[in-house]
């Protein structure tokens, strides 16, 4: 692939609906710094489609996180983002960079569950987290987070299933998010924990410790979100403000998805006791506002009905 392979903007893959906040024209100048990044690296690559790079070997690196960091970047910057970027993923892919760690170093991330991918999932072992969503396991290497496959897990002499049980323990114990913002919408409030290290998503299982001290979650649990690695969104349900802080938390989750960077589920779920329960939620997004329609599960919504104003 050289810098006269462009392809003309006519050639270009649709922009997918997750890559909808940039404009056509970023969306085409993103496409022509990659291929001159590709070219310029001499990647083997087979084709670039619509959000993602496919290798000559078959396996792929998806675009959506990188996107989202150019997007927030002056343009004169791309190029090193971009080259920086696939030269990591490529040097994990091919499982060059296999600096030692520690099963104490082991870290749970969560990742878009897309199908896509399920060749790569397959590889590293991936474990169901929440509807739409996946875990792997990770460690921490210089400038960048790896993924660690199942078979460097048994190489290493490992359990895998206590390689698991120890990521997740470290990840919850360990992590710390930096913030806590609460937020007042629709006469109600809903908390945001944040944390610059990718793993803050991954302790969502643990919110209750993360907001106790402010918000504390009773036996009704709490409406959260976990739009991108860095990010929970949380309204601890306690009664029945929880259908405006469910509707106010679907554009915050959404936008904060499509924003990124490490963007993760676009959805809402039911925290009880550390497990998720999927909200399926309808959104649609115009010129002229948002709308969205929810289907609380029967137990959520006899939880809120039995609960007054009053019964904090």
């Amino acid at each position: 692939m050289s810098r006269q392979e462009r392809p003309h903007p006519s050639e270009l893959a649709d922009r997918p609906v997750d890559f909808e906040f940039m404009s056509p024209d970023e969306w085409l100048e993103f496409h022509c710094e990659l291929y001159d990044v590709i070219a310029h690296l001499g990647l083997a690559v087979r084709s670039v489609d619509a959000g993602v790079v496919r290798l000559r070997d078959g396996r792929t690196i998806g675009l959506l996180q990188l996107a989202q960091h150019c997007h927030v970047r002056p343009r004169d910057g791309w190029s090193e983002l971009i080259g920086s970027h696939l030269t990591t993923m490529t040097a994990h892919l091919m499982q060059e960079d296999r600096a030692p760690f520690s099963v104490f170093d082991l870290r749970v991330r969560l990742v878009p569950d897309d199908p896509a991918d399920a060749e790569v999932f397959a590889r590293f072992g991936a474990r169901p987290f929440a509807e739409g969503v996946v875990q792997v396991l990770a460690v921490d290497v210089p400038d960048a987070v790896r993924c660690v496959p199942v078979d460097e897990i048994e190489a290493l002499g490992w359990d895998v299933d206590e390689a698991w049980r120890s990521a997740a323990l470290q990840t919850e114990m360990l992590e710390r998010p930096q913030q806590l913002h609460r937020i007042v919408v629709a006469e109600t409030e809903v908390f945001h924990v944040f944390g610059a290290r990718p793993f803050t998503a991954s302790m969502v299982g643990v919110v209750d410790r993360l907001i106790g001290g402010v918000a504390p979650v009773g036996e009704y649990g709490a409406i959260v979100s976990i739009p991108t690695r860095h990010s929970i969104v949380v309204h601890p349900v306690r009664d029945d403000t929880a259908r405006r802080a469910l509707v106010a938390m679907v554009p915050i989750t959404r936008r904060l998805h499509a924003r990124g960077p490490g963007s993760v589920s676009p959805h809402l779920y039911w925290w009880q006791n550390g497990g998720l329960t999927w909200i399926p939620t309808y959104y649609e997004s115009t010129s002229k506002g948002c709308s969205s329609e929810s289907y609380l599960p029967s137990e959520l919504m006899a939880a809120i009905e039995s609960l007054s104003p009053d019964e904090a």
